[in-house]
């Protein structure tokens, strides 16, 4: 959060500088990223779900001030205390209830497709916005009951009460006809499989896909430059390209970055270069680190590479020997060809070419690192069977076919070492000739 205030505050002065354009959409950017963090924090619905029904209960106190006391049916105190009870014991063993099971999900999934699965478990938007229903329900009769012992309610505070506690039940009947159907897929291998694959599809974008805006970066950094090195570790969650870019413009100078979002950054690695090596000042190398957010963990919505990793272990331990599911694994590489094939596409987007950040270059994403985490795990231990093989040879084959030149390269070098590790790895001479002719098919583009 420090870095994301202190860039916000850059980006405001920026604006006011008259870079409106290109800093309010940087500041976008910044506000996605925060936006999408506080969706995988399960407590933030329903703690906004319980305010609300915190104000709610409160503001039937100023009812009597507007609703004539005549007005509407009247309801007696122990009646609606009663029924606010038997609400609130409710909503509290249901909203338990919940818990566990999006608890049990996220274990499920964690163990039937990858660890990192969990994530999209706790972040689901159904499970979430069930379990905000429920604890704001209880929540709303706990502190109705407190509020009709505490303070003199009329017949308006009453009724307004009991309105609420109307919609309340409505709101919950609604949450929990949609969670029935929902709890019964949340977790499965399926769900989250597809799940997954959702997060990878929609991290793909012309920004994520291509350098974020800036201009590509490819070979050796340049030897004219001042390094800067990293002061702290972790994983590269995002860039503040707007910031940097007002940097440079007011040094006069280029900087290189070295690492794009989800490239791990160790004490001391080097994160950029500025040319010339003169304008790199104290201030500019702590701002340019300040740029490189850093995190424990890797974020899907920027990192393409991480949504291809989570999709190719969780068909590699499918193929492990203890659980010996090939299907998975084949009905995960289409997934997979179905995802690069949509990066191939947003990374030749005039979009994605289009430079808003001159004087920043940033390394783009190569089609050799996407194909070697996609494929690598599964061409190594899906070799033993021929099914896994073949259907590798044939995704292979349609990335190849796909018009991306980069990618058709490192299709047909993947497949060539998916050949020759299959190749090794069967026994029967039937499977070995079947394999041969999936090869020999891929080879025709």
């Amino acid at each position: 959060m420090r870095v994301i205030d202190a860039e916000c505050g850059a980006v405001f002065l920026a604006m006011a500088n008259g870079n409106k354009g290109q800093e309010f959409m940087d500041f976008q950017d910044r506000w996605g990223r925060l936006r999408r963090a506080m969706r995988n924090k399960l407590w933030l619905r329903p703690a906004l779900a319980s305010l609300f029904s915190v104000l709610a209960a409160f503001a039937a106190l100023w009812a009597e001030l507007v609703v004539p006391e005549e007005a509407g049916v009247k309801i007696d105190e122990d009646s609606l205390v009663g029924l606010l009870s038997i609400f609130a014991s409710s909503m509290l063993s249901v909203a338990t209830f919940t818990v566990s099971a999006i608890v049990a999900a996220a274990s499920s999934a964690s163990n039937s497709t990858t660890p990192r699965a969990t994530r999209q478990v706790i972040s689901d938007g159904k499970a979430q916005l069930v379990l905000s229903a429920f604890i704001a329900a209880f929540i709303y009769s706990f502190i109705a009951i407190i509020a009709l012992k505490i303070f003199q309610y009329g017949a308006a505070g009453r009724l307004m009460l009991f309105a609420g506690l109307v919609v309340m039940v409505v709101f919950v009947l609604i949450s929990f006809i949609n969670w029935i159907d929902h709890a019964m897929k949340l977790g499965r291998q399926s769900t989250t499989i597809a799940k997954l694959k959702e997060v990878a599809e929609n991290s793909i974008t012309p920004a994520t896909a291509g350098t974020f805006g800036a201009r590509p970066f490819i070979g050796e950094r340049p030897g004219d430059g001042a390094l800067i090195r990293s002061e702290a570790s972790g994983y590269v969650s995002a860039l503040g390209l707007g910031v940097l870019q007002k940097l440079a413009e007011e040094g006069d100078c280029h900087v290189v970055l070295l690492v794009r979002p989800g490239e791990y950054c160790a004490y001391d690695t080097a994160i950029a270069t500025v040319v010339p090596a003169g304008a790199a000042t104290d201030s500019m190398a702590s701002a340019i680190r300040e740029a490189v957010e850093l995190d424990d963990v890797r974020h899907e919505d920027v990192d393409v590479r991480f949504n291809v990793v989570n999709l190719a272990e969780t068909a590699d331990r499918a193929l492990s020997p203890g659980i010996n599911d090939p299907g998975t694994a084949i009905y995960i590489m289409n997934a997979l060809g179905d995802v690069l094939v949509k990066w191939s596409r947003a990374r030749r987007s005039a979009e994605a070419q289009e430079v808003r950040f001159d004087r920043i270059s940033v390394p783009p994403l190569l089609a050799r690192e996407v194909v070697a985490d996609a494929f690598t795990p599964i061409a190594r231990d899906g070799a033993g069977a021929v099914e896994v093989g073949v259907r590798l040879q044939k995704v292979l084959a349609t990335l190849a076919r796909c018009g991306d030149a980069d990618l058709k390269a490192e299709a047909e070098r993947m497949s060539a070492i998916a050949f020759e590790l299959s190749d090794a790895a069967l026994v029967s001479g039937s499977h070995k000739t079947m394999l041969q002719a999936a090869w020999a098919n891929s080879q025709v583009v």
